[in-house]
């Protein structure tokens, strides 16, 4: 039965072209003459199209696939697009450690300052994983004439987390600020290098001395205090050279940063929750313009006290995502079991730990350079760093490690593991002290903690010179203290690179300041102190690092200020689905807390799945 139905004008003239169109194709044959019905099936789309055949119209079906819908960018809320696998931003929460801050202000004491290093503040530049200068808070740099001073270009539209432009007013107070000798930063020692700072933290100086500068309000040139300083940019890239806030600071020095709420940062972050001794919480900085934008949008760190045991059932737990820095037991765990063994991942980091020995008190038998020189070739370190520690440390024979610029292998030679060259120091040493019988020699060893590592040299000194021993453990702010008194005969120094150059490990290290030697080490030597301070105005880099490794000779041989032990390899395990930190130029993943890496990785879109497992 047919269904009578009323059409428009309009629609009229459409069918008839249409029959028109039909009629002229008829010779042609077969033709498609138009497209009637598109409906979409899932992936799929069923087209029907009406063909002539033998001058017939049919209508047939033909399944094509759909043009897929485009994938929905994942852009954070400071700009960056993350990858195709990245998990929604309410997913990108990270779980970690930290321990209790007795405030926020990095400029001032990086030792205090905890998460706010590097999560909240920004230096003016970063390393990436090969250790390359790149921008951060400073968007360009360039050395002024014979490398006197450097001038460094905030970035354009950098600002306060409070909103207030980051200017270089700041940068000229932040170095009143952490010089400042009523705050007495435990860490401006750092600083000595750049122009006045040395002279204004010990009271010998103003804040008018200092070699930092305004140019505009975006440009800030900074001078080195003993002429040329080539390694400025590499100092100034050290996680804990940040700016403190003028307009916020100058009004209460002191603690404009005890409370997040009067807190204001420069970096990727700011703090949301900070509930003292338990836990804190990060957030992405909404004012944060620069390159760095972090992945991860939540931080949620618990606070771990000191001396609670291992880290690792927390990881197994998924109660943090990483653990940065295995201790032995741990990685001895996790590298024999074949199902975590795949999540660890390991680096030679840049430390050296040695043996500090005070030269300069005349009734320590440290005095005597036989002595200390004895004490340097009795200690078998193969030995040590294989069945003591494990595989996570390398011999180590020099302050300088393997792969840092000027590193001398040649060094090995100085003090490598003789037991007939220690007795002979050893019996000259006893000549010279007036001494007949080796256990009339006593040596008082100390550290902040009772390490395997110093129990075995004990032994080592012991059974190889016959000398008597006696190791003191001291609580950590004791031993500091001691430390800076120069009041202990021999102490094992750990330390970490700040930037990679020479200045760091050697200059800014085991330079004399004053007739008492450096700040952390009852060593002096003149030649030493020359060859480096030629060494850090030298623009030629071959003929820098030669002044380089002829000082380190100094210290490593011909004073043996130190008995080198070791050089630390990190191990550290991760998840899965902890991604987004791209291989270094050996193809290898690994983060370094240094760098960029916590603002590179991002949480994979299988991060539930993962954390659900047990």
């Amino acid at each position: 039965m047919l269904t009578e139905k009323k059409i428009t004008r309009r629609e009229f003239i459409k069918v008839a072209g249409m029959a028109a169109g039909a009629a002229a194709l008829a010779a042609c044959q077969p033709q498609v003459v138009t497209e009637t019905v598109k409906e979409t099936v899932k992936e799929t789309i069923v087209v029907q199209e009406t063909v002539i055949v033998e001058g017939t119209p049919q209508v047939v079906e033909k399944v094509v696939t759909a043009t897929p819908e485009p994938v929905k960018k994942i852009v954070t809320p400071q700009g960056r697009e993350l990858p195709e696998d990245a998990a929604p931003l309410e997913k990108q929460v990270w779980h970690g450690l930290t321990a209790e801050p007795k405030h926020l202000d990095t400029a001032r004491d990086i030792y205090n300052a905890q998460f706010a290093t590097n999560y909240l503040n920004e230096p003016l530049l970063r390393n990436d994983q090969d250790y390359n200068l790149v921008p951060a808070l400073a968007e360009s740099w360039k050395p002024g004439e014979q490398v006197l001073y450097w001038e460094f270009v905030i970035r354009e539209g950098a600002k306060w987390s409070d909103g207030q432009p980051i200017t270089a007013d700041d940068v000229v107070y932040t170095y009143k600020h952490l010089a400042d000798p009523a705050l007495a930063n435990p860490w401006v020692w750092y600083y000595f290098d750049i122009k006045g700072v040395r002279k204004y933290a010990t009271g010998e100086g103003t804040p008018d001395d200092l070699g930092v500068e305004k140019v505009d309000d975006r440009t800030v040139r900074i001078y080195g205090e003993y002429g040329s300083i080539p390694y400025l940019p590499a100092l100034l890239s050290y996680q804990a050279t940040v700016l403190a806030p003028k307009h916020v600071a100058e009004a209460n020095p002191e603690h404009w940063a005890d409370d997040i709420s009067t807190f204001v940062a420069s970096g990727p972050y700011i703090p949301e929750v900070w509930e003292h001794n338990k836990k804190a919480v990060l957030v992405v900085n909404p004012m944060y313009n620069g390159p760095h934008k972090p992945g991860i949008q939540r931080v949620e760190l618990d606070m771990l006290a000191g001396g609670t045991g291992s880290t690792l059932n927390m990881w197994m737990n998924k109660e943090i995502d990483m653990i940065e820095m295995l201790a032995i037991t741990d990685m001895q765990a996790v590298r024999a079991d074949p199902k975590l063994n795949q999540y660890l991942h390991f680096f030679p980091n840049f430390q050296s730990d040695y043996l500090a020995m005070d030269t300069m008190t005349a009734e320590y038998p440290t005095s005597n350079v036989n002595f200390r020189k004895a004490l340097a070739h009795a200690i078998d370190r193969d030995t040590m760093c294989a069945s003591v520690l494990l595989g996570t440390a390398q011999p180590g024979y020099s302050m300088l490690p393997p792969g840092f610029p000027a590193y001398n292998p040649d060094l090995k030679e100085a003090q490598k593991f003789d037991v007939a060259m220690a007795q002979d120091y050893l019996n000259k040493a006893m000549a010279e002290l007036g001494v007949t019988d080796p256990k009339a020699i006593v040596v008082e060893l100390y550290s902040n903690g009772r390490e395997a590592k110093l129990e075995f040299v004990k032994q080592q000194w012991e059974t190889n010179l016959g000398i008597t021993v006696n190791f003191n453990v001291l609580e950590g702010g004791v031993w500091g203290q001691k430390r800076a008194e120069h009041s202990m005969m021999i102490y094992k120094g750990p330390y970490e690179y700040d930037y990679v150059d020479p200045n760091n490990m050697l200059t800014m290290l085991w330079r004399s300041v004053n007739e008492k030697g450096s700040p952390r080490h009852a060593w002096k030597n003149d030649k030493f102190d020359e060859l480096v301070n030629k060494a850090g105005v030298e623009a030629d880099v071959e003929k820098r690092m030669a002044m380089y490794q002829e000082a380190e000779k100094i210290l490593v041989d011909e004073e043996c200020a130190a008995a080198f032990l070791s050089h630390n390899l990190v191990f550290q395990v991760w998840w899965p689905y902890v991604t987004g930190i791209p291989a270094n130029k050996e193809g290898n993943v690994v983060y370094r807390y240094l760098d960029i890496s916590r603002f590179q990785m991002y949480l994979r879109n299988d991060v539930d799945e993962w954390r659900a497992k047990k």
